[in-house]
């Protein structure tokens, strides 16, 4: 063995050991970090509660005594002024048929009005048009896949009309004069034919009109609210209506969210505070809403919150109950692990890296997470930035020390 080791001159030995200490060096370079780093970041933090909450209104049954067809004047969740007609009854059903072809053809009018009558560039401009279907393409494909079927026949006819300008612009069909025509001929045909309604359902107040009920009207009263307890709430039955029942105007005016909340969560609150409610509803995902009532139930094991609401439209006249969270406040700021907070001269603050060296910054820490501290946000010089590298793991470190 000794001979063999001879071979190798002092130089070459030397030459093999550098390269096997730049080897290791850079495998510690690679694998041992003296430091680690999370990115800190914007966050909304909330203070609140989930609820099963159960919607109460001031709800009017609508009832129809009379024998005949009825055709509803007004869509299912639309506004209706107090004495606007509901429905207008006919003898048959061929008037209620009549009735769905004016619509169509004066629907058809609209869209061909709107061809002819838009700007003369626009309608030369293929690349806008087939922009406008794609947009009333995805409108309708949105409504629909999100369960908003209130807005369905709007985006279809929204759709239609962008294709008919389409055509227009490629020069698919030129003569909207005379389909105009046509078609206003075929709607005074159809309005000549209609026979008189022997009678009408007008609306006794202003509100939603609902088509629908759910059985649940008159069992929750907005009379009752300071007599609502948890054992109510768990039992909610229903009430058969009666035959002549066709529906139900909702009124627009301040209603009611009912829930099952814990002693603990009720002592958060007195009756006039303001909060938001987060819900699963497309169209107003958060409210704005004040206590109304805390009802301590007998045995004190358990509450019902009653919130007040004033924001109110299609898509919340027709809904009962929902899962949602009570949020008395929020919180913002820059998020960061509770394990990068660090004194340094009696300042609280976290360690940045900036540059080759890390640095400390003293924060404000605005709200307190589980495992997070939301810091405040702010643009004075030496304050923490949005996504700064917060140091969260690093032995003897100190402001302005060296790390690479």
């Amino acid at each position: 063995g000794g001979i063999g080791l001879r071979k190798f001159s002092p130089v070459k030995i030397l030459l093999v050991f550098l390269v096997i200490t730049f080897v290791v060096h850079q495998l510690v370079s690679i694998f041992y970090k003296p430091i680690s780093t999370e990115s800190a970041y914007f966050y909304t933090a909330r203070n609140g509660f989930d609820i099963t909450g159960v919607i109460i209104r001031n709800e009017t049954l609508i009832t129809n005594s009379k024998d005949g067809v009825l055709h509803f004047m007004n869509l299912d969740g639309s506004r209706i002024s107090k004495g606007g007609t509901i429905a207008n009854i006919y003898s048959d059903e061929n008037a209620s048929i009549t009735l769905s072809q004016i619509d169509s053809v004066k629907s058809e009018i609209s869209d061909i009005e709107s061809i002819i009558s838009q700007n003369n560039i626009e309608a030369a401009n293929l690349d806008v048009a087939n922009a406008n279907v794609n947009n009333k393409l995805n409108s309708l494909i949105f409504s629909s896949a999100a369960g908003d079927f209130l807005s369905v026949t709007h985006n279809s006819e929204q759709l239609l009309t962008a294709l008919n300008k389409r055509q227009a612009v490629l020069g698919e069909t030129t003569d909207f004069t005379s389909q105009l025509s046509t078609l206003k001929a075929e709607l005074n045909s159809l309005e000549a034919s209609l026979t008189n309604p022997i009678g009408k359902i007008k609306a006794s107040k202003s509100g939603y009109f609902i088509s629908k009920t759910d059985g649940y009207e008159k069992t929750l009263n907005v009379e009752d609210l300071s007599t609502l307890t948890p054992d109510f709430l768990n039992n909610l039955k229903r009430t058969q209506h009666k035959e002549n029942v066709i529906g139900k105007i909702v009124s627009d005016y301040e209603w009611y969210i009912a829930a099952n909340v814990s002693i603990n969560d009720s002592v958060n609150f007195k009756e006039g505070d303001t909060l938001s409610i987060h819900t699963s509803v497309n169209s107003s995902p958060v409210l704005s809403a004040s206590v109304k009532k805390i009802n301590i139930a007998d045995d004190g094991n358990g509450a019902v919150m009653v919130f007040a609401c004033s924001d109110m439209n299609s898509e919340l006249a027709t809904m009962r109950s929902g899962a949602m969270t009570v949020v008395k406040q929020e919180y913002s700021g820059l998020r960061v692990p509770k394990k990068a907070i660090r004194m340094v001269d009696s300042k609280r603050g976290v360690f940045v890296v900036s540059g080759i060296e890390i640095k400390f910054v003293p924060v404000k820490i605005v709200y307190t997470g589980d495992d997070f501290f939301l810091c405040e946000k702010s643009t004075n010089e030496g304050a923490l930035r949005l996504y700064d590298q917060v140091v969260v793991k690093g032995k003897n470190l100190y402001d302005k020390k060296i790390i690479s």
